[in-house]
């Protein structure tokens, strides 16, 4: 079983779960979408150079698949009030060659930052 195998087993387990918490789902779901968000991102870098692939997931529940997930990717030089301080120094930092940074916005807590190799 390779990874992306596991990332959807485990995705389902979550979902299976009525304890699971949004948070823990809405990881998983990054997990098990990662091959495609490092393709998307590295198209995108070839375009637009180094940023950031945001994910919103505010207003989607992932136990259901009701709503839809917009997935954009950014410039770096690109500013929003809702990204993290710290998010510049990921971008700063991360190799576009071999990884993607990832930003998951949700209802449940503030802005996750994944650097998916």
């Amino acid at each position: 079983m390779n990874q992306q195998q596991r990332a959807i087993a485990r995705l389902r387990q979550l979902l299976a779960d009525p304890a699971a918490s949004p948070t823990e789902i809405a990881e998983s779901y990054v997990g098990a979408i990662s091959e495609q968000l490092l393709q998307f991102a590295r198209q995108a870098y070839a375009r637009d150079g180094r940023g950031v692939v945001e994910m919103d997931l505010r207003g989607l529940d992932l136990r259901t698949a009701t709503g839809s997930a917009p997935i954009a990717y950014y410039p770096a030089d690109t500013e929003a009030a809702e990204w993290p301080p710290n998010l510049d120094e990921v971008l700063a930092s991360y190799d576009p060659q071999r990884e993607a940074v990832v930003l998951l916005l949700q209802d449940t807590s503030g802005p996750l930052i994944y650097v998916l190799e």
